[in-house]
């Protein structure tokens, strides 16, 4: 499947059919996610698997009982991550490890650490949530390469969530995407003529 005929295939599933993705795709998913782009490759994100149904029943009220939470397969719960710090010491470990030249790796821990103590934490909350967003864009593409539906959602109270799934603070529920097997049918896809959108 080229990426024009996924683009095009991929639609916001309201229901599925509550079949088992299986572990080989949902890996392969989260292997491709893994590579989305990211600022200084501090990747400030994380994300949460379910897939037992107790916890999908539970999680299903915060998210206005929406029919995609109890129905999927696996409930995959997009994270901004706000420990900058602590993604940063990652990154340099990973350069240690690649035999990176020293001058590299202390040129990127200095250009990391301004990068870091320059951020509000506002800034930090923003910038994490725009990278989640990003991380969660290539997953639902993933996913439909192959052969897995999945559907975006926003609405859901990340307090409780965060509250159910005992998240430590740095971790902030931004993104929902249910991954499965549909069981509805797509509607024509209609946008907005690209003149709308470009100039």
């Amino acid at each position: 499947m080229d990426f024009k005929q996924i683009l095009m295939e991929r639609y916001a599933t309201k229901k599925f059919d509550g079949r088992d993705i299986g572990s080989d795709k949902l890996n392969a998913i989260l292997d491709m996610a893994r590579y989305t782009p990211s600022a200084i490759n501090l990747q400030p994100w994380k994300v949460k698997v379910i897939s037992d149904q107790a916890t999908k029943d539970v999680l299903s009220p915060l998210a206005m009982g929406q029919e995609q939470i109890k129905s999927c397969s696996h409930l995959l719960i997009f994270c901004a991550n706000t420990d900058f710090e602590g993604h940063s010491a990652l990154l340099v470990k990973g350069m240690k490890k690649a035999g990176a030249p020293e001058d590299e790796i202390t040129w990127m821990e200095d250009f990391m650490g301004d990068f870091i103590k320059g951020m509000s934490p506002e800034y930090r909350v923003s910038e994490a949530q725009a990278h989640a967003f990003m991380a969660a864009l290539t997953t639902i593409y993933a996913a439909k390469s192959l052969g897995v539906d999945s559907c975006p959602m926003q609405g859901f109270d990340p307090v409780g969530f965060s509250k159910v799934l005992k998240l430590p603070p740095t971790l902030i529920p931004t993104l929902l995407v249910p991954l499965g097997f549909p069981a509805d049918e797509p509607l024509p896809k209609d946008r907005f003529p690209k003149e709308e959108l470009v100039f």
